[in-house]
């Protein structure tokens, strides 16, 4: 494949940080642009049964979202693309992708040339989505507060033990391992100099 750009992916469970990761990079990075999976959440096709999804290894293979995918294709070959939301984005030197499953979906391998896991404790990355979740939210208290007890519920059937699943397949896969404990700009900065020493940049 033609490639006109370097196509970083940054994969971690939810609350690890990887959309701040990922914009820290692009700014770092300077010719570069951020894509994010979590833009494309309404076309993403998860299994339908998830427990039997985790009980068969939680292939990343199974989950599709062919309008992101077909994003990021033009993306790599150069080619500006409009965002879900409808914003224009214009392919840079460095395209900086969020993706939770590394190289593991279908014809990733193809589009990405690094892998970043962020290795994290689940119980930090909970809390941090919990507090996100607080912060951010929109709607009344009671219904943030159903929200929660619906998600903490799933987590711990099934959620939590599909994050380690996808995780340990990512991290033995993956190009670099960072600490999700550590601050952000030492974790921004490690990636740069890992790149610097591979003469990425």
């Amino acid at each position: 494949m033609n490639k006109s750009a370097y196509t970083i992916a940054v994969s971690g469970p939810s609350g690890s940080g990887k959309s701040t990761l990922t914009k820290q990079l692009r700014d770092k990075l300077v010719d570069a642009i951020s894509f994010h999976f979590d833009d494309y959440a309404s076309t993403n096709k998860y299994p339908d049964d998830f427990m039997e999804w985790l009980k068969k290894g939680a292939d990343p293979k199974l989950v599709q979202n062919p309008d992101f995918d077909r994003d990021l294709y033009e993306l790599v070959q150069g080619r500006p693309i409009k965002l879900p939301n409808h914003q224009m984005i214009r392919p840079e030197k460095y395209i900086i992708v969020e993706e939770p499953f590394g190289r593991g979906r279908e014809g990733m391998a193809d589009l990405i040339d690094f892998v970043v896991c962020i290795d994290i404790p689940l119980e930090v990355a909970l809390a941090r989505r919990i507090l996100r979740g607080i912060q951010n939210a929109e709607s009344p208290p009671t219904e943030t507060l159903k929200n929660f007890e619906e998600y903490l519920s799933q987590y711990l059937i099934v959620v939590r033990d599909l994050y380690q699943a996808i995780n340990s397949k990512v991290k033995a896969e993956c190009d670099f391992i960072v600490s999700g404990l550590e601050p952000i700009d030492v974790i921004t900065y490690k990636i740069i100099i890992e790149l610097e020493q591979r003469n990425v940049r």
